[in-house]
């Protein structure tokens, strides 16, 4: 917690200087103080990626359109994906990679409660401007997606009544479309709130991918089966958000299990969905210390 603190400080106070935290990740990426997590060996030159230019940041403030890197953007292309669930349903899907070929690997994301809407897909834009290609599906696709059913709540209760197993085995057809893309099994996961929950599910279900970062999301329905994972796991949690963080020492138990590499990281000051910028509990501050975080674990793990 120490290392957090001292961390936060020295971006508070270079901000000072830059004017906004995203020219400040940016300085410090720049300098190479921002290349490897606090709290974690160093990784040799020659063993990691690191992109060409500076990556998409959270903004500095709300953004109620959802929208912080265009898709137009010439760090990043977009591109038609299709993928389809094991029953052979057409998934709706959202797909972005680097402008240029060369990839560091592919990472899914997992939408939150509302579905595969913009703020989502900006998500995925931002990935894809770290060196990695990006996809989302929505889980309700065969519902006709989040723009069929636009009514938040409408959603929500939707996709509380689908089968995790079969939302899972819906992640797992995404994950094998992506490695078809080229990058083989150089796969990585992250998700929000539901979207963070069932990266732990997909996870505890076996999901072949070299590490995964869950923003604050619900422990699994198996939770022991979390001890056989061989991802590279990050857990991100909030310090308010009291029902979802009260689980991550039972989830920290069987990540210790594993021997395989991880992290879980509670973010001082900061409430359930802090990382989303189209949503009232947006902190842009703890939000790009732990996008920070996230890239650079991926930048470590997916090779």
């Amino acid at each position: 917690m120490r290392c957090r603190s001292e961390r936060l400080g020295l971006l508070r106070r270079v901000t000072l200087i830059t004017g906004s935290t995203a020219a400040t990740l940016a300085l410090l990426q720049t300098l190479g103080c921002g290349a490897t997590p606090v709290g974690t060996p160093a990784v040799p030159a020659s063993r990691t990626s690191t992109p060409a230019q500076p990556f998409a940041m959270p903004p500095e403030q709300p953004t109620p359109d959802g929208v912080t890197v265009r898709p137009d953007d010439p760090r990043i292309q977009v591109r038609p994906l299709q993928v389809r669930g094991p029953d052979g349903a057409p998934l709706i899907s959202y797909y972005a990679l680097p402008a240029s070929t060369a990839q560091s690997g592919a990472v899914l994301v997992v939408h939150e409660n509302r579905g595969l809407v913009d703020h989502i897909k900006d998500v995925v834009r931002r990935v894809a401007t770290a060196g990695y290609g990006a996809l989302a599906v929505d889980l309700l696709s065969r519902e006709g997606g989040a723009d069929a059913l636009s009514d938040p709540a409408a959603y929500a209760a939707a996709l509380s009544k689908r089968d995790v197993g079969a939302m899972v085995g819906d992640l797992r057809q995404a994950l094998s479309t992506l490695s078809g893309t080229g990058v083989g099994d150089k796969l990585g996961m992250t998700g929000f709130c539901f979207g963070g929950g069932m990266v732990w599910n997909a996870l505890a279900a076996g999901a072949p991918v070299k590490a995964a970062v869950p923003f604050y999301g619900p422990a699994p329905q198996d939770l022991a089966g979390l001890a056989a994972t061989t991802a590279a796991v990050f857990a991100v949690y909030a310090e308010q958000d009291g029902r979802v963080t009260s689980t991550k020492d039972a989830v920290e138990a069987e990540l210790r299990r594993t021997g395989e590499p991880y992290r879980v990281t509670v973010y001082p000051g900061v409430d359930h969905a802090f990382h989303n910028d189209t949503g009232p509990r947006y902190n842009a501050t703890q939000a790009a210390a732990a996008w920070l975080d996230t890239i650079n674990w991926f930048h470590r793990y997916v090779r």
